[in-house]
């Protein structure tokens, strides 16, 4: 999926964030380009969601171009600081079609390349304003991470939980990638809460879109099987959902043995029964409505164009019309 204003802040950003990790001592800095795709010509990873935001964000406000990069590749080291990790705790294989960087060194060392570039992302930022909101936001994102972890050892997981935990994996980074961009741009308080939450609200968004491609993306699209995310009895926004009515499904689940080709048909015949794929949809849409209204009085068309990404990506990865 190609789309032109992710092209331009991925290609805005990339040289800041090489110069930073060619910072980073040998091995951690070989690795850290193993998982970039940085050791293969013309190869790169990742939809460049957070750049964008930064950028626009910074267009918006009328902030620094050069200071908005800076954040931008301090958010972006944060960022796959997370997907290191989440890669070795989900055991995934692949990240955008090249073999994840634990299956490459070993999850030790994967995990040590994932706190080097926390830390570069933290030192990255150093100088400008907002480093301790960068550092709580770290904070808050391992939080999120190891309530999804938890949650696959727990039969009782609410709704409200599972919205929780998604904001806080996905949401908060969004949201602090917009509010650090504001800060820098001498935004006021008010109009620093409003970024943080519209960025917030995108991340959900995101997160319901993921989901839902868990379970019903097009794999040839996604690079993952359709019905991963139930095969391996993830407790997504919408399985959760589902739970609280499908007893069948519950069962499935209450098992705890990954479900073969057939019982995963059956899991996904369930989860849509239940209604749960039209709710998650329809949430899609709510939250990016809600996260514009934060920033409506900005009068910023990429600001907008960014939030519906969210559907457009769901719409261009879904296996079937949505």
């Amino acid at each position: 999926m190609k789309i032109e204003l992710l092209d331009r802040a991925r290609r805005a950003a990339e040289p800041v964030l090489r110069r930073r990790v060619a910072t980073l001592p040998t091995t951690m800095r070989q690795r850290a380009e193993h998982h970039f795709g940085w050791d293969v010509p013309g190869s790169g990873t990742g939809k460049a969601v957070r750049p964008a935001l930064v950028l626009a964000t910074a267009r918006a406000l009328g902030g620094d171009e050069d200071t908005a990069l800076t954040v931008a590749a301090a958010v972006e080291l944060v960022h796959n600081f997370t997907l290191i990790h989440d890669d070795v705790h989900d055991q995934d294989v692949e990240r955008h079609g090249r073999p994840a960087l634990w299956t490459v060194c070993g999850t030790t060392e994967a995990l040590l390349t994932g706190n080097a570039l926390c830390a570069l992302g933290l030192g990255t930022i150093a100088g400008l304003r907002g480093v301790d909101r960068l550092a709580r936001c770290v904070a808050e994102l391992c939080e999120g991470q190891s309530r999804d972890v938890e949650f696959e050892r727990r039969d009782d997981v609410s709704l409200g939980e599972c919205l929780e935990m998604s904001a806080g994996k996905t949401g908060v980074l969004l949201g602090c990638a917009c509010a650090l961009t504001a800060l820098n741009a001498g935004a006021d308080d008010d109009v620093v809460r409003e970024f943080d939450a519209f960025g917030i609200e995108i991340g959900i968004a995101f997160q319901f879109a993921n989901d839902l491609l868990g379970i019903w993306g097009d794999e040839r699209a996604t690079g993952k099987p359709t019905g991963s995310d139930l095969a391996r009895l993830k407790k997504t926004l919408p399985v959760v959902q589902a739970l609280e009515s499908e007893a069948e499904l519950a069962e499935l689940y209450a098992r705890g043995v990954p479900l073969d080709e057939e019982q995963t048909r059956r899991a996904t015949a369930l989860v849509e029964r239940s209604g749960a794929r039209e709710w998650a949809e329809a949430e899609i849409h709510r939250r990016v409505d809600l996260a514009l209204s934060y920033v409506e009085r900005h009068e910023a068309p990429e600001l907008t164009a960014l939030a519906k990404l969210a559907i457009v990506y769901y719409r261009a990865l879904s296996s079937t019309d949505s």
